[in-house]
């Protein structure tokens, strides 16, 4: 009986590390996901809040501030202005995109031109998978997602 237990026991040499070449893999990418969803978490949550901290400044400026000139792509400087807030609150996930676009809207148009009902704020934010971007590309056709963060507002200082 102790001979039959030293044979099973001189058999199972090296089986841990089988085990752990069989099921190391498949834990790095049950760890991978869920950081891969926490930045994907954090840079919604950065973004929803610069597109709400930007539409906020809008939808207070009053009628006065929204008539004068001086921002970029014939916009209110006021909008000029609520575009640094929200670049300046995204500034810190700017290293880990591909790219940020800033979109500031007073009914539909460019602000400034009349005096609007609701403020529109939208950023997009494209972000690149780094963890898994070959398992994406196989499921979703491409490594990049986009987040989209829009906030709209009622225009109150009429």
């Amino acid at each position: 009986m102790v001979g039959h237990y030293k044979r099973l026991r001189r058999s199972a040499k090296g089986s841990i590390a089988v085990e752990m070449a069989l099921i190391l893999p498949l834990f790095l990418i049950l760890l991978a996901g869920p950081l891969y969803l926490a930045r994907a978490a954090w840079f919604y949550s950065v973004g929803q809040k610069a597109a709400h901290d930007a539409a906020r400044y809008i939808a207070t400026a009053t009628q006065a501030e929204l008539r004068i000139p001086g921002g970029g792509f014939n916009e209110a400087r006021v909008a000029a202005i609520a575009r640094w807030i929200a670049q300046q609150e995204l500034g810190e996930i700017v290293p880990f995109t591909d790219g940020i676009l800033i979109t500031i809207l007073c009914d539909g148009d460019v602000c400034g031109v009349q005096t609007p009902t609701k403020v529109r704020t939208s950023v997009q934010i494209a972000l690149h998978d780094d963890l898994l971007g070959d398992l994406t590309m196989d499921y979703l056709g491409s490594a990049d997602m986009a987040m989209n963060s829009e906030v709209t507002m009622r225009y109150v200082a009429q």
